[in-house]
């Protein structure tokens, strides 16, 4: 049973594809990948646990998977407890749903956090703020791709901000922090059944201008950091999956390092990275086939072969390039041109554009509105950076001023 069919799962889904399996599906709806033969497909959202539960018990599965989704993990979460199949713990995906509980089991064990506080209103914000000082984040405390979230430079900023993560908050949660200065990073891994957790990629990232430079824009593997700081933020991963109790799965953490060289936790997911992160990236940087580690791992069974070593990874360069083609706060596509060049590159892992001709794009308000991404790989960083600069003025993107009328 595979919770989850869009274009990000694609690899996975060809991957299961290609094996003498039965699948069922659950999607939220009919854009789902087309690509493979399904047996039974569900549309329906992943958080209706009730209609995915009794989808389970009807076709009663021998496996169920999901990737890249914090909705669809939970519900894997669910069934394979109900059902007792291999799968992340219940316990395991309700702290990687939770930024509150990642905060406060995070506080108790030791490991480096913001400062935070549940608000339950806008005067908890202004109260946390006159205690800890400007700029905060504000955050709801169970969603995903920066929806909701804000950063807040003065108090006259806070009720706006504040409602905006309340209304994008599933339980109604809001969190506020402490802003942490410093450069951003994303760490990926695996809970290595017999192994325990460990990384198997280092990202120095780059935020688009849109909406105060919280939204991702460049990720950059392996991370552009001395040795010793690339081990440091290596270690975060794995001290912080063990600190939660992680026992299943991928590992995707995002962090952030201070000039002082301190590793601060932003947060972490007990799945894979999206946009192709866990499927593509973290492959092609490590040398490991981990969607096979993956897919052996809900079956139970070592079905498919394993390649590289966990405890060795690879570091071979590679880029993710997410699109926002224009600042204008609406327009109209009217032109896009190159991509076929770029697809016909053996350096190009990945191109999916998500806008086309025709389309009316708006302001960068999460991660869900960029245009599009490219990923690319090459033998050494400096030619990588050379290549990226290259692709990306081939892909050609005109985007009209909408009339206000």
């Amino acid at each position: 049973m595979a919770i989850n069919l869009g274009w990000e799962q694609e690899p996975l889904l060809d991957l299961l594809g290609s094996l003498n399996l039965e699948i069922y599906g659950v999607h939220a709806n009919d854009g789902y990948y087309k690509g493979i033969r399904y047996h039974d497909l569900l549309v329906a959202d992943p958080r209706d646990l009730p209609r995915l539960l009794l989808f389970a018990q009807k076709v009663r599965p021998d496996a169920v998977i999901s990737d890249q989704c914090d909705y669809s993990q939970f519900a894997q979460a669910v069934i394979a407890s109900r059902l007792g199949l291999p799968g992340p713990s219940l316990r395991d995906a309700q702290i990687g749903n939770s930024k509150l509980l990642q905060r406060t089991l995070g506080w108790q064990a030791g490991l480096a956090c913001p400062c935070f506080t549940l608000c339950l209103d806008a005067q908890d914000v202004l109260r946390f703020g006159r205690e800890h000082g400007y700029p905060l984040i504000i955050k709801p405390v169970d969603n995903r791709g920066s929806f909701g979230v804000n950063r807040v430079d003065r108090e006259s900023d806070v009720a706006p901000a504040f409602y905006d993560a309340l209304i994008h908050s599933h339980s109604r949660g809001v969190l506020a922090e402490t802003f942490i200065q410093g450069r951003h990073l994303t760490v990926d891994g695996y809970v290595f059944q017999g192994l325990g957790p460990r990384t198997l990629a280092v990202a120095t990232k780059t935020k688009l201008p849109q909406k105060q430079s919280i939204i991702d824009g460049e990720i950059t593997y392996p991370g552009e950091l001395p040795p010793a700081l690339y081990d440091k933020a290596s270690a975060a991963l794995e001290r912080t999956a063990a600190a939660l109790g992680f026992g299943f799965g991928f590992l995707h953490g995002e962090f952030i390092l201070t000039d002082a060289g301190e590793v601060y936790l932003t947060e972490i997911a007990n799945r894979g990275g999206g946009v192709f992160t866990s499927e593509i990236i973290v492959p092609n940087v490590s040398g490991i086939d981990i969607l096979s580690v993956y897919v052996n791992d809900c079956l139970g069974t070592p079905l498919l072969p394993i390649s590289g070593d966990p405890n060795h990874p690879g570091r071979t360069p590679t880029v993710m390039q997410l699109f926002a083609f224009s600042d204008l706060q609406e327009g109209i596509v009217k032109k896009i041109s190159g991509i076929d060049l770029l697809e016909a590159r053996e350096d190009v892992l990945r191109l999916k554009m998500l806008i086309r001709r025709g389309d009316v794009v708006r302001g960068i308000a999460s991660g869900a509105d960029r245009h599009g991404v490219i990923i690319m790989t090459a033998p050494e960083p400096r030619e990588l950076k050379r290549r990226l600069s290259e692709a990306l003025a081939m892909l050609q993107v005109t985007i009209e001023k909408r009339d206000a009328s």
